[in-house]
C-alpha cells in the first residue's frame, strides 16, 4: 500500500498503519510535559514552604487565582490553534516553536531565593507561576490536539492515548524517585533544586523534539479547510458550548486530575508527617504508578471488551477501595502502600481513555455542527488538566494553612496530621464518585460509528 493509501485508510478510521515508532513519538511529547507537571505538581508547594519558607495559604492564594486565568489563555489557544496553517501543520509546529520557552519556565520556578524579600519573592512567584502555565498551554492544547489529527479510529486513539499515559506516568514516576536524590547530590540547597530543574527541562526538549519530528497530521475537515479556518470566536465558542459530550467530560477529566493532583501534592507532606520520613515520597508514588503502568498495558483490551466507560466505572471502584482500605491504618506502611497499589489500577482507565474520548467529540460537534473546531474542543481537555491542578495545589495550600502548618518545622499541630489524611485519602474518594456520576450521562460510543460513517461520506461527496 502507498504512503497516499496508508494515509487516507487512516483518516477513515483504519488506523492499523500508524507505527510503534510515531506513537512512542506521540506518547513522548506527554513525558515531556510530565516531566514539568510532575516537578510542579509534586515538589514546587515544598519547596516554597519547606525550602524558601514561604506560608502556605499565600501559595494556595497565588496557584488558585493565577489558574483561573486560563480559562481565558486555554480558549484562546484553542481559537489560535483551529487558525494555524503551517507547513509542519496545525498542531506540531507549536510543539516546535513553546518547548524551549516551556522548558525556561520550569527553571524560572525554582529560581526563588530565601534571601530574598516577602513582596520580591511574592511577585516572582506570581509572575514565573503564569508563565509556566502560559507556556504549557501553548504546548499542551497542540500537542493534544495532534493525536485527534494522527488518526479518527477509536482503538487507535485509545492505543496513543495510552502511550501517552504510559510514558506521561513512567516519567512521573521516575521525576518523583529522582528529584530528591538529586537535590541531595548538589548539595540539598536552594540552589540544588535550581541544577535538578535544569536537568529535566533539557530531557524536556529532547523529548518534545523527537514527538516533532517523528509524528504526522493526518485528518483533514470533511468541509472546506478555509471556511473552517475563518469560523469567528463568537460562533466557535457557541460551537464549543453546545457540544453536550464535551461539556460532559470536561468536569470528568477536570476530576480525574483533581485526583491525581491531591495524591500527588499530597504525597511528601504524607510521607513526611504521617509515615514519619519524606523520603518514602518516591516508595508510595513507585506503588502507585507501578500497577498504573502495568495496567495501561493490558487497557486497550479490556476497552475494547468492556467498553471504555464501564471500564474507567470499574477502575474508579478500585481507586475508592484503595483509599478505603488505607484508613484501617494510616499510619502503617504496608496498609498504604496496598491501598496504593489497588488505587494505581483503578486510576489506569480514566487517564488511559478519557484523551481519546474527547478527540471523539471533536468528530461528533463536525458531524452534528458541519464545523471542525480541534483546537476549542482540546481546550477543555488542558482546561480540565488546569482546573483539577489548581484546585488541588489551592486547596492543598488553604487547608495545610487553616491547620495551622509550620513551614520548616517538623513538629505540627494535631490538625495538620487530620487534614494530610484529609488530602491524601479522602479527597481522591470524593473524586472518584465525581467520576462515576458524569459518566452516567455519556454514551456517545454507542453511536460514534455511525458519525465516523457519515462524515466519511460527506468527505468523499465535498
Amino acid at each position: 500500500m502507498s504512503q497516499k493509501n496508508r494515509d487516507k485508510s487512516i483518516v477513515n478510521g483504519n488506523g492499523s498503519n500508524i507505527s510503534f515508532v510515531e506513537k512512542t513519538a506521540y506518547g513522548l511529547g506527554d513525558g515531556a510535559t510530565g516531566i514539568a507537571l510532575t516537578a510542579v505538581t509534586s515538589f514546587l508547594l515544598y519547596f516554597y514552604t519547606d525550602v524558601i519558607g514561604i506560608g502556605a495559604t499565600v501559595l494556595g492564594t497565588i496557584f488558585f487565582i493565577s489558574r483561573t486565568f486560563d480559562v481565558f489563555t486555554d480558549i484562546g489557544m484553542g481559537y489560535v490553534l483551529d487558525r494555524t496553517n503551517s507547513k509542519h501543520g496545525k498542531a506540531r509546529p507549536w510543539i516546535l516553536w513553546m518547548m524551549i520557552p516551556h522548558a525556561i519556565s520550569l527553571i524560572l520556578l525554582f529560581l526563588v531565593s530565601d534571601t530574598w524579600g516577602t513582596a520580591t519573592t511574592l511577585i516572582f512567584i506570581t509572575i514565573t507561576y503564569n508563565f509556566y502555565f502560559l507556556s504549557f498551554t501553548a504546548i499542551n492544547i497542540p500537542y493534544g490536539t495532534l493525536g485527534a489529527l494522527i488518526s479518527q479510529d477509536q482503538m487507535e486513539r485509545t492505543k496513543l492515548n495510552v502511550f501517552r499515559m504510559f510514558s506521561y506516568y513512567a516519567i512521573m514516576l521516575l521525576v518523583s524517585n529522582f528529584t530528591l536524590p538529586f537535590v541531595n547530590l548538589f548539595g540539598n540547597g536552594a540552589n540544588a533544586w535550581r541544577i535538578t530543574m535544569t536537568i529535566f527541562a533539557v530531557v524536556l526538549i529532547i523529548m518534545f523534539s523527537i514527538n516533532f519530528l517523528f509524528t504526522k497530521e493526518r485528518v483533514k475537515p470533511s468541509e472546506d479547510k478555509e471556511e473552517n479556518q475563518k469560523i469567528p470566536f463568537k460562533l466557535g465558542l457557541k460551537l464549543l458550548l453546545t457540544n453536550k459530550y464535551w461539556l460532559i467530560l470536561v468536569p470528568i477529566l477536570a476530576a480525574g486530575w483533581l485526583l491525581t493532583n491531591f495524591i500527588q501534592g499530597a504525597t511528601i507532606y504524607y510521607a513526611e508527617h504521617l509515615l514519619g520520613d519524606a523520603s518514602l515520597v518516591g516508595l508510595l508514588t513507585l506503588l502507585f504508578l507501578i500497577p498504573l503502568l502495568i495496567a495501561f498495558l493490558v487497557l486497550p483490551y479490556f476497552a475494547n471488551k468492556l467498553g471504555r466507560k464501564n471500564v474507567i466505572i470499574y477502575g474508579m471502584i478500585l481507586v475508592i477501595a484503595g483509599s478505603l482500605f488505607m484508613l484501617l491504618a494510616p499510619s502503617n506502611l504496608i496498609l498504604v502502600g496496598i491501598g496504593s497499589i489497588i488505587r494505581g489500577f483503578g486510576f489506569a482507565p480514566v487517564m488511559g481513555t478519557a484523551y481519546a474520548m474527547i478527540a471523539d467529540t471533536i468528530d461528533y460537534g463536525e458531524w452534528k455542527q458541519g464545523i471542525r473546531i480541534e483546537g476549542l474542543v482540546y481546550s477543555g481537555g488542558a482546561f480540565s488538566t488546569k482546573i483539577g491542578s489548581s484546585l488541588a495545589a489551592g486547596s492543598i495550600g488553604w487547608i495545610l494553612g487553616w491547620a495551622g502548618y509550620i513551614s520548616k518545622g517538623s513538629e505540627q499541630p494535631d490538625n495538620v496530621y487530620s487534614v494530610i489524611k484529609l488530602l491524601y485519602i479522602y479527597f481522591p474518594i470524593i473524586s472518584a464518585i465525581i467520576i462515576i456520576i458524569g459518566l452516567f450521562f455519556y454514551n456517545l460510543d454507542k453511536f460514534y460509528p455511525k458519525i465516523l460513517k457519515e462524515l466519511q461520506e460527506r468527505s468523499t461527496n465535498k
